[in-house]
């Protein structure tokens, strides 16, 4: 187990941690669906979060988060939600990040985007299913980035009620700023790696989705259909011509009625299936990565963030979570996945496996607001990583 980057993952987490903490501690309060829209919600609430990982020494983030109103005085949506985060560490690393999540229209328009310009270190393999450790090189990458989505209730039931459709931007410039000598992210000529001194990836494209979650952050029934497909092109500045298609299934069966003693959790097995296919020009930092999170959603938990990493990639997890006691609740989870240069290439009999175990604490149980404390242990790598989180895995 390399437990210096254990700790790097960690403090990731707990950057994440810092932008919706702040949500929780407001919530901590007992309240329902309804309390979201009250004036009482609106405002800024800010919390400053230490860590240490070596990579980064001493680091301080401050999280944020900003409700608002309707601007036409509309009391029956949800409040509209500004999250923000600042990290800055004594080695010179910084993390600046907004997350708008905006509703117009009665809930039949939402936006949601990441905003975030950033100087962080971290480490390349290769590109492959099938790397040695010895690999391992640093780099430190500058980023700044707008990606997100806007979407239309086409049923005017609100977005979490059907089907919906919309657009998807993507801009993301990065730039390698330091590379280690002699590695991977050197090579020239036939052997360079696309990408490896950084560039713009900019794409709009088309999304759609059919969600019938009853609640998005810890799910009990329902599912989940969400397709993005996003052409990167120089016509709108990319250096890079590429296209990205993507398709993320969820479902959950519930096994019992949950009483108010459970405290909003129940027994619960929930699948996902996570498939990412991207072709023609693309740079190695946005190819699929084994490990990282996507969209909110955790992928391969137990293996680092680019251990693995292809232009195809594709994952299937199951969980099953259930209550402890009181405030408590645990899961147990696994899954398994692989890269792949093109879908023909996909190969079932190297696939990356991966087990773990999770603890849950009810903040609010009401809306099932809960801190998610999670350890996975990839077996390809026989590497564990903790993760923290106020939202579950998928």
């Amino acid at each position: 187990m390399d437990f210096s980057r254990c700790i790097k993952s960690l403090l990731v987490s707990v950057f994440c941690c810092s932008l919706v903490s702040a949500r929780a501690q407001d919530l901590f309060s007992p309240s329902t669906e309804a309390n979201v829209t009250t004036q009482s919600r609106i405002g800024w609430r800010i919390l400053p979060v230490p860590s240490y990982a070596p990579e980064t020494s001493l680091a301080l983030t401050i999280g944020g988060l900003h409700y608002f109103g309707q601007p036409d005085g509309d009391s029956t949506s949800r409040l509209n939600q500004l999250f923000g985060g600042i990290q800055y560490t004594l080695r010179n690393q910084f993390i600046v990040s907004v997350l708008p999540e905006l509703y117009f229209n009665h809930e039949n328009i939402r936006i949601f985007g990441q905003f975030e310009v950033s100087r962080f270190p971290d480490f390349f393999y290769g590109i492959g299913n099938n790397l040695p450790e010895s690999n391992r090189e640093a780099f430190t990458i500058f980023r700044a980035a707008a990606i997100g989505s806007i979407w239309f209730s086409l049923n005017g039931q609100g977005i979490r009620n059907g089907i919906n459709a919309g657009l998807r931007f993507d801009f993301d410039y990065q730039n390698i700023i330091e590379r280690q000598k002699g590695g991977l992210l050197e090579r020239e000529g036939a052997n360079a790696i696309t990408g490896r001194s950084g560039g713009l990836l900019a794409g709009i494209g088309l999304a759609a989705n059919y969600d019938t979650r009853d609640v998005a952050v810890c799910p009990r029934e329902g599912g989940l259909v969400d397709l993005r497909v996003v052409p990167y092109t120089r016509f709108l500045g990319s250096n890079f011509e590429a296209w990205r298609g993507t398709l993320d299934v969820h479902k959950y069966f519930t096994f019992n009625t949950p009483t108010p003693e459970d405290n909003g959790f129940s027994h619960t097995l929930a699948i996902q299936w996570f498939t990412d296919v991207t072709a023609g020009d693309i740079p190695f930092f946005r190819m699929g990565l084994l490990g990282q999170n996507i969209s909110g959603v955790a992928i391969a938990r137990g293996y680092f963030g680019g251990r693995f990493r292809d232009k195809v990639l594709s994952h299937i997890q199951t969980e099953y979570r259930f209550p402890i006691w009181w405030r408590f609740g645990g899961v147990l989870f696994a899954g398994t996945g692989n890269v792949a240069e093109t879908p023909a290439a996909f190969d079932v009999t190297t696939l990356k496996h991966s087990i773990g175990a999770g603890l849950r604490f009810a903040l609010v149980p009401e809306e099932r607001i809960n801190l998610r404390i999670d350890v996975g242990y990839g077996f390809a790598t026989q590497s564990f990583f903790p993760y923290v989180s106020f939202t579950e895995a998928f």
